[in-house]
């Protein structure tokens, strides 16, 4: 693994664990074995590294969701179940930290950062997708929103859903993209 990923890798995993004021460069730099001007070398600024953070987990977004639309054998709907797998399990808990990793990008970047231009770009051609997606627009819409709500419900803290209905939520909502 190169000095770079390293660095996105104890950035990240420094900004789960203590949130926006573990983002300390001397730290970061220290778990991902380099020096401080190692560090520097990559990312010139504590806003640059935050930002290569949010590329990053943007980019992985893209990924999985071209992975897991894909891999779904019926072609109508695939996208609106991959935004929604990847934003949420079964169970309707966090498919995964990135609400938890957003809040803190987020955090750090603050709210009028030009960096946040390209998250919006990610989820309008993501949102463009799920329009296109041999479904009924307005019920791809009502997956992507409860999806970003269930999203948004993970990043801000507030309650999850009742284990009872959890499932049988997601279930319908997995209902809805099937023509």
């Amino acid at each position: 693994m190169d000095a770079r990923q390293r660095i996105l890798n104890s950035a990240e995993s420094r900004l789960l664990t203590f949130g926006p004021s573990g983002l300390v460069l001397d730290a970061i730099a220290a778990d991902a074995g380099i020096s401080k001007g190692g560090l520097l070398y990559h990312f010139a600024s504590k806003e640059a590294l935050v930002a290569g953070l949010c590329q990053r987990m943007l980019d992985h977004l893209d990924q999985e969701l071209e992975a897991l639309s894909a891999a779904d054998p019926e072609e109508a709907g695939a996208w609106s179940r991959a935004y929604l797998a990847s934003t949420v399990t079964a169970e309707g808990k966090p498919a995964d930290n990135s609400a938890q990793l957003m809040a803190g990008i987020l955090a750090t970047l603050g709210r009028d950062s030009a960096h946040l231009e390209e998250v919006r770009a990610r989820f309008a051609r993501w949102h463009a997708h799920l329009e296109a997606d041999g479904i009924d627009r307005t019920t791809a819409t009502l997956v992507r929103l409860a999806a970003d709500g269930l999203w948004l419900s993970a990043l801000l803290g507030l309650p999850r859903l009742d284990p009872e209905i959890g499932p049988e939520t997601i279930r319908a909502l997995h209902d809805l993209t099937r023509p």
